[in-house]
């Protein structure tokens, strides 16, 4: 005979299981809102658990063991479907595609990040940006006050001066050389003197005419001279010796005359040569002037309109500005601080884009080759149910001696700039191998009291229970091993409210 105290306990527990019937069923009635009549549901939940393991479908996915009323099946019209957000899809046999998450950190992209430094030792004057600062690139971060950029701005000043004055005097060599050569032709058409020095009074040629002229009257001189003794020479006139002295002083006439005008137009032309030299050489003085204005970050156009005479004490000032678009995070200078190429001032990087930096171990290491320049999805804590996206970059060579993994980073696009450099996330690698299996939404698959089911409509307006094995998952997709078969027709949305019904109904018999 039991005792009073097994008795009580006994009750106690059939109490229990009362009440936990009843609290589903309440829930249940809650959740979904929808008042009594509308379905006729089975008693699945409040049958003994022999019944409910007798009901079940056997592993070839036959059809569920139950009858119409009390049994295993719900009605729900068509028109009420809406209202319940119900939707049904059918199984399908395809492709499943595994894939791991492995743990990775958002960086900065070291493409789009600038280490500014000035390029000339100077004292800070101005300070026009603050930590955290959006700029653009040109944008004035810095001037300094600078002994090397003013040197340089003032030899620039120099070497013009020098450029123009080489390019006047090479145009003044080029005319004294034009001119003479115009004199020498005339010289040999055996103009007469008094014409040439009409000609030529007002053409520049320096102390070349005077030479040439001189010389050329005295050839004319000699010659008549020549010709008149010979003449009287040959009538017997006078003595042998006036035509020898007549001779000689004309051929003496000739060879000066002749040695001048080879010596002018060497001359001429070597003075023009030294002109070209000495303008090309200023030039060149003046190029390396630009030069060093154009390394140390002046634009070719700021350069072309300097004026430093205009500039005044500001000649030594020298800006420095950003390279980039971006945002300043790092600032490392005070006004009237010292500072030295070899300093950095600020960091600015371009937060439109970050990099993801993930640990790939060597299980992994296969899936490596497959996955560049592909497209890898990841998500962060910071923004639960949110999917990124990133574009693999890199996949590493090289195992780090303490995590013994490759680093593989990949690039995405950050608009909002949620994602910030320092954060942890989860990247998510897919396997190469996909294997066929029997797949239907996540959300098609209920669960209760430990048994996996899906809701499979039977007719236009019923369903029936099916409980199920499931297997893998991946990308919102369950692989069903046993349960349905393909082309069963299962509900992906709303099966949450025939669940619940079947709660009102247990606590309706009850």
């Amino acid at each position: 005979m039991m005792s009073s105290k097994s008795l009580i306990e006994k009750a106690s527990a059939r109490q229990a299981a009362g009440i936990r019937r009843w609290t589903f069923a309440i829930i249940g009635i809650i959740v979904l809102g929808l008042g009594g009549g509308v379905y006729s549901v089975v008693k699945w939940f409040g049958r003994p658990a022999e019944m409910r393991d007798r009901a079940n479908v056997e592993p070839s996915g036959a059809s569920v063991v139950g009858h119409r009323r009390g049994g295993d099946f719900v009605h729900l019209a068509r028109d009420k479907w809406s209202v319940a957000g119900l939707e049904t899809a059918p199984v399908v046999f395809g492709a499943l595609a595994e894939s791991t998450w492995v743990t990775g950190k958002i960086a900065l992209n070291e493409e789009r990040l600038a280490h500014v430094y000035p390029l000339v030792e100077g004292v800070v004057r101005e300070v026009k940006v603050h930590f955290g600062q959006e700029v653009t690139a040109g944008d004035v971060l810095t001037v300094l006050d600078s002994k090397e950029v003013g040197t340089a701005k003032l030899e620039l000043v120099k070497n013009r001066l020098a450029v123009e004055f080489a390019q006047i005097n090479q145009r003044w060599s080029q005319t004294i050389q034009e001119n003479t050569d115009s004199l020498i032709k005339t010289l040999d058409e055996n103009v007469p003197v008094l014409e040439i020095e009409e000609r030529f009074r007002d053409q520049a040629m320096g102390d070349y005419r005077e030479q040439l002229v001189a010389s050329y009257a005295r050839l004319n001189q000699a010659r008549a001279d020549f010709e008149r003794i010979k003449a009287l020479y040959e009538m017997k006139t006078i003595a042998g010796r006036e035509f020898i002295k007549a001779k000689a002083d004309f051929e003496a006439a000739t060879a000066t005359y002749e040695a001048k005008l080879e010596w002018i137009k060497f001359a001429s032309r070597q003075q023009l040569v030294a002109a070209n030299q000495k303008c090309k050489e200023a030039m060149t003085s003046r190029s390396v002037t630009e030069s060093l204005l154009l390394i140390l970050g002046y634009r070719e156009d700021e350069v072309a309109q300097m004026d430093p005479l205009k500039q005044g004490d500001q000649v030594a000032h020298y800006s420095m500005t950003a390279p980039l678009s971006g945002t300043v995070i790092k600032k490392d200078v005070v006004l009237l601080e010292h500072v030295v190429p070899q300093m950095q001032l600020f960091q600015i990087a371009d937060l439109s884009t970050i990099w993801i930096h993930a640990d790939i171990f060597e299980k992994d290491l296969s899936l490596l080759e497959s996955l560049k320049g592909k497209t890898l999805d990841f998500r962060a804590a910071a923004y639960p149910g949110r999917k990124f996206e990133a574009n693999v970059t890199y996949t590493g060579d090289i195992v780090e001696e303490q995590t013994r993994a490759i680093r593989l980073i990949a690039t995405a696009d950050n608009p909002e700039k949620l994602l910030k450099p320092g954060m942890f996330v989860e990247v998510r690698l897919p396997k190469v191998a996909a294997t066929n299996a029997l797949l239907v939404p996540e959300s098609a698959v209920q669960q209760h009291a430990g048994d996996l089911f899906v809701f499979v409509q039977r007719k236009d307006d019923e369903f029936g229970r099916r409980r199920v094995v499931r297997g893998r998952a991946f990308d919102g997709m369950v692989e069903i091993i046993s349960g349905v078969n393909e082309g069963d027709n299962v509900v992906i949305k709303g099966g949450f409210a025939l669940k619940s019904e079947m709660l009102r109904e247990l606590m309706t018999e009850e």
